[in-house]
């Protein structure tokens, strides 16, 4: 550059207002002056490409590094001075700034220990290649774009040689741009690193990957590459800094990673879908989504940016995973309002965790999966890797802590991690309590009803109760079959009445390890043949061959009516021709019970299958499994299985090889089997409990039966010989046996339909003696025959103490009448059940004062049913004068529980409503289907309000109502005036033929029948409110729950009593526990620890009493201190949500209405309305469950 052109340039500079630098020489000055729109574009070429895009903010420059342009002296200055002055110079640039550290450091940089320093490689991408520099510190790392800019931040660091530095100008202009150079340098405090790890992509060799989150006050992560020479340089700085951010994490607590707004937008979300009453259960950690390289997500731009990207966490919680993506945001940003993406996954649903602690690699795979659905992978990565893996194998013991511990390993692929020894903790109902609701919000669906019996021969047994509404989804239904898996606390499951038709037709197409068991919980395995089986079976058959298969507790399984064939709530049988497909669906029951015996892979030895139809082939395989001789059962019920001549014949034949065999019922099928296969099958057995063989053969001889030494060795409790015409010789064997005392065991005899005439019954009833604590069906047999020398038998006491003689047809009224008057000076009778048992003709005075007399003169009955029956071919009813004769109540003082159904109470509701005013005895009257009008409904009223201990009255059924309210509309039809008929009219077709409805007129009987209905509410609430008080007051109240015999009587008898037994018990247990843990009436209050004292069953709610456990099936609201509505029958899904209408059981939405029809005393008009088309008999619609299954058929 010429002498002129340099006197120009600085000349030009001269005219700055500000003061030049001192420090810099003409060629600085050339390059600064001359060319200073473009030191931006300098400073912005010496950075790499990588580190641009690593920067998080870009500060101005600051005034050390402002250059200004003085005009210097020629080159006349002598050698001495320009070296005096390039010392000077020289000192003054290189003192390094004073620098603020970040909060997040606990030191200033020139006081951190250096652990590790070095180039990284160089980038050819830049215009001007340059290398830049790494610096780890124990506090933070940093990145440089030279060397001279790290020296200046780190003045510890020992100078290198100018020819390793390699720079090409001089000290000064070096001096200058390192500062601005280290001003711009990315810095990383340890305790923000979110993930290390190593690059794997194609074209990013030798890459390490960072992640730390931005400082204060962003929310955000940022994300650096750092490219090395080697693998092994790579490999080097990898594995210091995993051992340097462990110690750094170490020392710091996991909740201080997390921003306070972050973290309570995760508890919310937590909450939201757990029921999380405990925050501290719930672990966050930061952690990095790691893509697949050929994949590319739309954050690993943004985190590229100056700004950041969007900050991920993993949330574990008591039952869920949470990865939670939080967009970018700041730390001053309310909860509520962060944007949040959240993926959800069960726990349990955790099919496989791949991770390494043997080398430095913080990547982990996880891989979630529902049944029947698609496999979701997450990869993750994250410095705090070793404590995500501890907490998740933690989690998934304590949600599956019966399941052995080579299976937690199958999932937990943890490469150099040693199998840890977990061990749990207050696992109530072999963890069952917690298990359960894990895989019910896995799944996301609600929790099953179920409830724990006591009461059975393997105890305890688990019983999954059907849905009171619509049928459980399959994923229910799974969740309940993978909470029981390897459940060594039951010893019994019970899936009775439980349609598992949605799991009968599924596949799932999954890994077989996750779906089927091959492994025992003692480690026998499974052999390949049964294994190719059970691969290509439906769900319902791996879920049941899991089910005995991984548990070595299990003895007894009931599956009966698992396919809806028959009306769990009525017990009858629903109008199906075509059942092929439900034989299908039951091979797939029978189907892994039978190989699993057969190999003796089960120890189940009690199998019930009763009400599910089993095909030819399925009774073979049946036939073959009770044939081996290892095995070993001591239950086998097939009751209403449809087994046809040969198939029931075959079992009958099989059955001589057990002889150990205590519970049979193959009741009801529709073969029959001969007299001789039967007598030797019976004669061989020893220790029979239970009996139950009705119409099964014919007895065509006059031999008995039984054997009567085999019959003398067995310990009975229950017999039903229903449908078999019985001979006298084995009506003596029977009595015979009842008279002696190895029969003081049996508590159950069914004898209904059997052909005994009254004497036959005579002579059973007095070898019984008086009063014997048995349960006794006596239905539908001819009684005339010998009825003086029953009645006899009956008025002095002999017999059972609860007694049913339904359905007799007398051929003659005084048969009738002589066995009411022996019924009303019998003392032993306590439950009666007269329902259906009428005269042929409609009762005379004679009767009618028979009922009055038995009703005001018996002290002993305080079950009594005398209900009547109609359907379409015949019907039972004692007549007009029947609702005369129950003035007898208000003489009695013994009577209970009341039902009297179907007996044309409508016609003379007086006598009736008078004996209930004043009778003090009551407690449930059921006087539904006796077609009551609103005047008779009102007067009844009316007189209820007198009765103080009545607490449940049931004028009407539900259906019963909504027939009612259609026939009280068409009554309320007002006619148009009629005009006079043309002759053309006649002949005129009238499109609209209806009458004309008065509004006002309908609404005036809707209200009228609301204001009846609320009324007897009101009074119902009250008496029901008064004795739960008392009870409470009176320590001896509890005294009617203990009372001999009240829970058999309850069950026999069914409907209301049983309800009301119920409601006492649970208010009985309630006075017991204590005042912070009652709850509702509906809710069970036992511990399920303790095995003394417990009551017969226990429900979902109930398990989780004990302090280890919080489960609960029912999901209903917050239980009330006082829950009265224990006695009052609704029927099923006729609840309002937001009232309980107690007496008919339906909402005030439905708007009842009726109107006083015309047709009151009309008897053969009234009796067109007595039922609707397509009923079965009333009687019958009365009994539940229970009762049928009393009657022996189920």
């Amino acid at each position: 550059m010429s002498v002129e052109r340099w006197r120009r340039r600085g000349s030009i500079a001269s005219n700055s207002d500000k003061p030049p630098s001192p420090s810099l020489t003409p060629e600085d000055s050339d390059n600064a002056a001359g060319k200073k729109p473009r030191v931006l574009t300098k400073a912005l070429r010496s950075l790499s490409s990588t580190s641009v895009e690593s920067m998080p903010t870009i500060p101005s420059r600051s005034s050390n590094s402002q250059r200004r342009l003085q005009k210097t002296s020629s080159g006349s200055s002598s050698m001495i001075e320009r070296l005096h002055r390039r010392v000077s110079r020289d000192s003054s640039t290189n003192s390094p700034p004073e620098t603020c550290p970040s909060p997040l450091l606990e030191s200033s940089h020139s006081s951190m220990d250096i652990l590790k320093c070095g180039f990284l490689k160089q980038d050819s991408s830049a215009r001007k290649p340059r290398t830049e520099y790494l610096v780890l510190t124990d506090q933070c790392l940093s990145r440089f774009v030279s060397f001279e800019a790290a020296r200046v931040i780190y003045p510890q660091m020992a100078p290198l040689e100018e020819t390793t530095i390699g720079r090409s100008g001089s000290s000064a202009s070096i001096s200058s741009k390192a500062n601005a150079a280290a001003e711009n340098r990315v810095e990383i405090p340890l305790l923000t690193v979110v993930a290390v790890f190593d690059d794997n992509s194609a074209n990013s060799a030798h890459t390490l990957e960072v992640w730390w989150s931005s400082p204060a006050p962003k929310l955000a992560y940022c994300r650096t590459l750092l490219s090395f020479n080697t693998a092994a340089d790579r490999n080097e700085w990898l594995v210091l800094l995993h051992r340097t951010c462990r110690q750094k994490i170490r020392s710091s607590p996991l909740a201080g990673c997390i921003p306070d707004n972050v973290r309570d937008r995760i508890h919310h979300t937590i909450r939201s879908t757990e029921t999380v009453v405990d925050e501290s259960k719930t672990t966050i950690f930061p952690v990095v989504r790691r893509n697949t390289p050929t994949s590319k997500s739309a954050a690993d731009d943004t985190a590229n940016t100056s700004d950041g990207g969007p900050s991920f966490y993993l949330a574990i919680g008591p039952f869920m995973y949470y990865f939670i993506e939080i967009l970018r945001s700041d730390h001053a940003t309310e909860p509520g309002d962060l944007m949040a993406k959240v993926l959800t996954f069960g726990t349990v649903t955790l099919s496989r965790f791949l991770a390494t602690v043997a080398n430095h690699r913080q990547t982990f795979t996880m891989c979630f999966r529902v049944p029947f659905g698609l496999e979701t992978r997450l990869t993750l990565a994250s410095v705090y890797y070793r404590r995500i893996i501890e907490t998740a194998i933690k989690m998934d013991r304590i949600l599956k802590p019966t399941w052995p511990q080579h299976l937690q390993q199958a999932i937990f692929d943890i490469r150099g991690l040693s199998p840890p020894l977990q061990l749990t903790s207050g696992n109530d109902l072999g963890g069952l309590d917690i298990s359960l609701p894990a895989y019910c919000a896995a799944f996301k669906v609600s929790v099953p009803s179920w409830r724990i019996d006591w009461n059975t021969p393997s105890q305890p047994c688990f019983c999954l109760l059907p849905s009171p509404d619509r049928a459980y989804s399959p994923l229910q239904l799974l969740a309940v079959f993978r909470a029981l898996r390897y459940n060594g606390f039951f010893k019994a499951v019970s899936f009775a009445d439980v349609d598992l038709t949605p799991l009968a037709d599924r596949q799932d197409n999954a890994n077989h390890n996750e779906t089927i068991v091959t492994a025992s919980a003692n480690r026998v395995r499974m052999p390949d043949d049964l294994h190719d089986i059970v691969l290509g079976a439906n769900v319902l058959e791996q879920e049941i061959h899991s089910l005995i298969f991984a548990s070595d507790s299990i003895r007894y399984i009931n599956l009966s009516n698992v396919f809806g064939l028959y009306d769990p709530k009525t017990g009858q049988r629903r109008m199906i021709a075509d059942t092929a497909p439900f034989e299908a669906k039951t091979s797939q029951l029978v189907r892994p019970i039978t190989e699993l015996l057969q190999r003796q892979l089960s120890h189940c030895h009690s199998i019930v299958l009763s009400r599910n139809p089993i095909s030819a082939k399925d009774a073979d395989d049946l036939r073959d499994m009770i044939c081996q001789p290892f095995v070993r059962l001591r239950r086998l019920e097939l009751a209403d299985c449809g087994l046809e001549d040969f198939g029931l014949s075959d079992i009958w034949t099989s059955l001589d090889h057990q002889a150990d065999l205590s519970i049979l019922d193959l009741s009801n099928s529709k073969g029959l089997v001969k007299f001789e296969i039967i007598c030797n099958a019976l004669s061989r057995f020893r220790g029979v409990t239970k009996l139950c063989i009705a119409r099964n053969v014919r007895l065509a001889t006059e031999l008995s039966l039984f054997d009567d030494d085999a019959l003398a060795t067995w310990q009975l409790q229950e017999l039903d010989l229903s449908g078999i015409p019985l001979n006298d010789a084995t009506v003596d064997s029977l009595a015979n046996y009842l008279s002696g005392s190895s029969s003081h065991s049996l508590r159950k005899l069914s004898l209904n339909n059997a052909a005994l005439n009254g004497s036959q019954v005579a002579r059973i009833f007095r070898s019984m003696g008086r009063g014997r604590e048995m349960e006794v069906y006596m239905n539908s047999n001819p009684l005339d025959a010998g009825v003086v020398d029953l009645c006899d038998a009956i008025g002095a006491g002999f017999g059972p103490w609860c007694l049913f003689l339904q359905m007799i047809d007398f051929t003659r009224e005084e048969s009738y009448v002589t066995l009411l008057r022996a019924l009303a000076l019998n003392t032993t009778i306590k439950c009666l059940s007269l329902a259906g048992t009428s005269t042929p003709d409609a009762a005379s005075e004679t009767a009618c004062q028979a009922v009055f007399d038995f009703l005001a003169k018996n002290t002993s009955v305080r079950y009594l049913d005398m209900s009547g029956y109609d359907s379409k071919l015949d019907e039972g009813r004692l007549g007009r004068g029947f609702s005369r004769a129950l003035g007898g109540l208000r003489h009695n003082t013994a009577i209970e529980h009341f039902r009297v159904r179907s007996q044309m109470l409508n016609i003379n509701v007086g006598e009736f409503a008078e004996a209930l005013a004043v009778n003090t005895t009551l407690r449930t009257v059921d006087c539904c289907s006796n077609d009551l009008q609103l005047s008779n409904f009102r007067y009844m009223i009316s007189k209820l309000e007198r009765n103080s201990s009545l607490r449940n009255f049931v004028p009407f059924t539900s259906k019963e109502l909504d027939r009612i309210i259609e026939k009280s509309i068409r009554d309320a039809v007002m006619p148009a005036p009629a005009k006079r008929p043309s002759m053309m009219s006649r002949f005129r077709h009238e499109k609209n033929k209806e009458p004309q409805q008065d509004a006002t007129l309908i609404h005036e009987l809707k209200a009228e029948w609301e204001q009846a209905k609320l009324c007897l509410q009101s009074i119902m609430d009250e008496n029901l409110r008064n004795h739960v008080e008392a009870m409470n007051s009176d320590a001896a109240s509890t005294s009617q729950v203990s009372i001999e015999g009240e829970n058999v009587f309850a069950a026999a008898f069914g409907g209301l009593a049983a309800k009301d037994y119920e409601g006492i018990r649970l208010v009985t247990t309630r006075r017991s526990v204590d005042a912070s843990q009652r709850m509702s009436l509906h809710a069970r209050t036992n511990s399920s620890k303790s095995t003394a004292g417990r009551p017969d069953s226990v429900g979902s709610s109930e398990a989780a009493a004990s302090p280890s456990s919080e489960a609960a099936s029912s999901e209903s609201g917050a239980a009330t201190p006082l829950d009265v509505d224990y006695a009052i029958e609704t029927e099923p899904g006729l609840r309002n949500g937001q009232e309980q209408w107690t007496v008919y059981g339906d909402g005030p939405e439905h708007n009842y209405t009726y109107a006083d029809g015309q047709d009151v005393d009309a008897g053969i008009q009234m009796k067109r309305n007595r039922r609707f088309q397509g009923d079965p008999t009333d009687r019958i619609e009365e009994e539940d469950s229970a009762q049928e299954a009393d009657k022996g058929s189920t």
